[in-house]
């Protein structure tokens, strides 16, 4: 009896989604504290609708996250470790970055 092969979470698809969606959001945003969290939430839902669509058919539950910093010089370092089923579950990532910001966006994938 085959099993049933469970749906690939498809990571160049989610960072040309994340991509798109940073770039729409920000454009040619300069960084301002006060408008972080309304481009993050932006930034979320329009991501994960477009996750969901894209993903359709396939049963996955979405995690975006994001950091924003203030371009002023100073170096960043982020990573990320996970447990998960390394067959269907996945992450991708995007980093936008103009003179006066750097954002990165993650989305991870999971199976259900």
């Amino acid at each position: 009896m085959a099993t049933e092969e469970k749906p690939k979470f498809d990571v160049k698809a989610a960072t040309k989604i994340l991509e798109e969606v940073v770039k729409k959001v920000l454009k040619d945003a300069t960084y301002r504290s006060d408008l972080v969290q309304e481009w993050q939430s932006a930034i979320y839902q329009e991501a994960i609708a477009r996750l969901t669509t894209h993903l359709k058919g396939n049963t996955f539950k979405f995690i975006v996250t994001s950091t924003f910093l203030e371009s002023i010089g100073a170096g960043i370092h982020i990573s990320s470790t996970s447990l998960w089923d390394a067959e269907s579950d996945g992450a991708a990532v995007h980093r936008f970055e103009n003179k006066s910001m750097i954002v990165i966006v993650y989305a991870f994938g999971l199976s259900v």
